[in-house]
């Protein structure tokens, strides 16, 4: 055993902290054990899962009684004593809050994170003009989609069948599945250079600002085939608005 100190060293807290995860499984493991056991003795019921409720109640007592048990057994046997005794459970479960949040945040940030869970998927409707002396003949063989860190593969955009209010512009939409500030929109030319768009949109655009026309945008970067994207120079490009749209389709 350690001698005595007055102080509360952070090897100790270290060990605690260890001692806290370790009692935490413990815990559990024995608690919902002892909780499975008093659910048959006690003849809980199985319906609508009252015995899984009553096992993980005992589960979170028992836990609730090893976990600072076990802290305060390491921090004893670290030589802390007193008042430090307190201090150094308080520290240690703190501690342990913080890992677990975080642990909580890195996971959760880890995940997909759909824009509209409960509803339509949203719609990204577009326009596209073409450059000065150009048609909306060249748009003919284009294929818009849209591309973000959360989307395995590109999602395709699709082009409106119906003419749209303004002759000069093509006009089309499509799907925002996810929550993400980074998306590109890519006008995608065969044999030619592709233009890409950095779309200037919160996470979540589900405000109604969101819902009128934004203005219209040159394109951020180039791009020819199996070559990386550069920075547009300038001149006369084909340009793009865009606006949220939460309707079925």
């Amino acid at each position: 055993m350690q001698p005595a100190t007055k102080k509360l060293s952070v090897s100790a807290i270290l060990l605690g902290i260890l001692g806290g995860i370790v009692g935490i499984a413990a815990g559990l493991f024995l608690g919902f054990a002892l909780g499975a056991a008093l659910a048959a003795a006690f003849h809980v019921s199985t319906f609508e899962g009252e015995a899984g409720y009553f096992a993980a109640f005992i589960a979170l007592i028992v836990t609730g009684i090893v976990a600072p048990g076990l802290i305060l057994l390491t921090l004893y046997w670290r030589g802390t004593r007193g008042l430090w005794l307190f201090v150094g459970l308080m520290t240690v479960c703190v501690s342990l809050g913080i890992i677990a949040v975080s642990g909580f945040g890195i996971w959760y940030a880890g995940q997909p994170h759909v824009l509209n869970i409960n509803g339509p998927t949203p719609l990204l409707e577009f326009e596209v003009k073409p450059p000065n002396g150009q048609s909306l003949e060249s748009l003919n063989d284009v294929q818009p989609e849209l591309d973000t860190p959360r989307n395995r593969m590109p999602m395709p955009g699709y082009w409106h069948t119906d003419a749209p209010q303004d002759p000069g512009v093509r006009a089309g939409y499509v799907e925002l599945y996810f929550r993400t500030s980074q998306r590109l929109f890519v006008l995608k030319f065969p044999g030619d250079t592709d233009r890409i768009f950095r779309l200037k949109l919160p996470a979540n655009p589900m405000r109604e600002k969101y819902r009128a026309w934004s203005d219209w945008q040159n394109p951020d970067f180039v791009a020819k085939a199996g070559q990386q994207p550069a920075r547009l120079s300038g001149g006369n490009e084909y340009q793009i608005r865009y606006k949220m749209d939460y309707q079925d389709r």
